[in-house]
């Protein structure tokens, strides 16, 4: 396992080190705009398959990605295998299972693919089909380039994910609070939270609750610096972000409720209790079924003041060829369609954010389902903060960086001591996992 961390740090460390110093390093983004025409040659019927450590089942794969694949690629038979107990990565490369394409978060693709020797660059392939990567939003190639070492596509975007506002109705209606509305700063959405915050009868309602805010922070910050492999939690954007907590809970109201539930307030508090007003959290999260029972509504997500155009970070899916495939020609077709603008619109109709900028996909966002006169479009209000590196330790990382969060939020600790003893926590984080 040491030498597996080591060697998947080195190579997006690498990559780092190349997007940084030398742009000289990659080719540019937009491969359709090659003077050479592009060869396509019509492969043989194969059989692909397909995986990931999401551990998606097969049924969410064929609603989302596999239907539409089988339909497009009649001539193919596809198989998709669950990561679960015996089917992970190194289980099935050790069984000599073939794998023909890999599909992995922006989170999980360095400790899937890249973990595992199984990333290939695509860069060829997609030149030779004039693949036209200038229609795809450019913080999601980005992300790529800088993970896979110095400009090269291991894989492209497919599915697109940010975070919005929601914001429960009835609450606001009861206390007399106007609605929130695109634009807001967290100023603007700290100060509602507090007029939000309040006990009414046995009922102790919060202003706000929080979802992915690290993972998304406009800041771009990363858990780890890629070219030290040590925690940045020591950049002072940090502590802005640190700072967002803090002074939710300035009222007593929430001190109380946080205390008594020693958690932040979350998505399940916001849907099935009814008792917090708003929720910063991945903008498909109204795709919950319990969402039905709520009168909710969305708007952008807040802004720092600093930075009053910059929205957060997105959190696409890509799909990427794997190493070991012996039909990428074949693979290659499939994810070549799954960046068209036929199947972006098809996602975008039914509520998934696509990843290309073409407006008509855009316009088409969540036609064809129930959500289609809500709010859901603040998804797209404010252009995307750049993608913070990632790196194999991020999880671990990330649990140690919320470690000290209900003390501050309780005033149990001052930001000094808790920064020191997050990054203390995220050392030895790191270390276990080069062990």
């Amino acid at each position: 396992m040491q030498m597996r961390y080591r060697t998947a740090a080195a190579a997006v460390t690498a990559g780092i080190l190349c997007a940084s110093l030398a742009a000289g390093c990659s080719r540019s983004a937009n491969m359709g705009s090659d003077t050479a025409t592009p060869v396509k040659k019509e492969a043989p019927p194969a059989h692909l398959v397909i995986h990931s450590m999401s551990g998606w089942t097969e049924a969410l794969f064929d609603e989302r990605f596999g239907n539409a694949i089988r339909k497009k690629f009649p001539q193919h038979t596809f198989t998709y295998i669950q990561s679960a107990k015996g089917s992970t990565y190194p289980d099935l490369i050790a069984a000599g299972q073939a794998i023909d394409i890999v599909w992995e978060s922006v989170g999980l693709f360095p400790q899937g693919p890249m973990q595992y020797g199984l990333q290939y660059d695509m860069t060829e392939l997609m030149k030779l089909r004039g693949v036209d990567t200038s229609r795809i939003e450019p913080t999601l190639l980005d992300a790529m380039k800088v993970m896979s070492g110095g400009g090269k596509m291991y894989a492209l975007p497919v599915l697109n994910n940010t975070v919005m506002l929601y914001y429960n109705k009835d609450i606001f209606d009861k206390f007399g609070v106007t609605y929130p509305k695109d634009g807001m700063t967290w100023d603007d959405v700290l100060d509602l939270n507090t007029r939000l915050s309040r006990t009414d009868g046995s009922v102790q309602y919060a202003g706000l609750g929080l979802g992915h805010f690290f993972t998304t922070n406009s800041l771009s910050l990363p858990f780890v610096d890629p070219q030290t492999q040590k925690p940045a939690i020591s950049d002072p954007g940090w502590k802005t972000l640190y700072q967002v907590y803090m002074r939710m809970a300035e009222t007593q109201t929430f001190k109380d409720k946080v205390r008594k539930e020693n958690k932040v307030p979350d998505v399940n508090a916001f849907v099935k209790n009814k008792d917090v007003a708003m929720l910063a959290a991945l903008a498909n999260t109204h795709t919950n079924p319990d969402f039905s029972s709520l009168n909710w509504d969305a708007v952008s997500y807040p802004v720092f003041k600093e930075k009053p155009n910059t929205g957060p970070q997105s959190y696409p899916t890509y799909f990427g060829l794997s190493a070991i495939s012996k039909n990428k020609e074949q693979a290659m077709d499939v994810i070549q369609y799954l960046v068209s603008d036929e199947y972006q619109t098809e996602l975008s109709k039914k509520g998934a954010l696509p990843v290309i900028k073409t407006q008509g996909v855009k316009d088409a966002f969540a036609k064809d389902t129930p959500y289609a006169g809500k709010n859901v479009k603040a998804a797209f209000y404010d252009q995307f903060a750049p993608i913070s590196p990632r790196t194999i330790y991020d999880g671990p990382v990330e649990k140690a960086y919320s470690s000290e969060i209900i003390k501050l939020m309780l005033g149990e600790t001052d930001l000094n001591t808790a920064l020191r003893a997050m990054e203390e926590a995220a050392d030895k984080a790191i270390a276990n996992l080069k062990k």
